[in-house]
């Protein structure tokens, strides 16, 4: 060994090629990552869409969970923006806060499919509230769909 090559021992030279093999898979990661982002589309609420959001959340129909939620908000711990980009999901109270909301429009789905007609649900408030394993009432749980005064028209 000449003295530009003296300092690559058997364990150097392994650790190089290990080195190289963690930049290649990080390239590749950066690659997925970036096609990931292009093709998730981007999730915006308007101004009108958060102070409706807002509306309900600090409303006695609201479940505890949401206006938990909306108290979060209101101290500037996280946004409506945040939790539409998918920020702060892995949350279990945010979790709890939305899943009334998701298992509404799943129910709304299947009854759509089941061929019930979409006006028919809205007139009935969509789909009725999960039971819940809580002492709390039953009254302001769930969501109710409403038709606006724009989709009348």
């Amino acid at each position: 060994m000449t003295g530009a090559e003296a300092w690559q021992t058997p364990q150097i030279t392994e650790a190089l090629a290990r080195l190289e093999e963690a930049e290649v898979a990080l390239d590749q990661a950066i690659v997925e990552a970036k096609q990931v982002e292009r093709e998730t589309p981007k999730t915006q609420l308007s101004e009108e869409d958060i102070r409706l959001i807002e509306e309900h959340a600090r409303s006695g129909d609201a479940p505890r969970e949401l206006r938990e939620l909306q108290e979060r908000i209101d101290a500037g711990e996280l946004s409506w923006q945040d939790i539409a980009a998918g920020r702060h999901l892995d949350d279990p109270e945010i979790q709890a806060a939305l899943t009334p909301g998701v298992e509404g429009m799943q129910q709304a789905y299947t009854m759509i499919q089941e061929g019930q007609d979409l006006d028919d649900i809205i007139e009935m408030g969509g789909p009725p509230a999960p039971p819940q394993d809580t002492d709390e009432p039953d009254e302001g749980r769930g969501y109710q769909f409403q038709r606006s005064e724009d989709d009348e028209e």
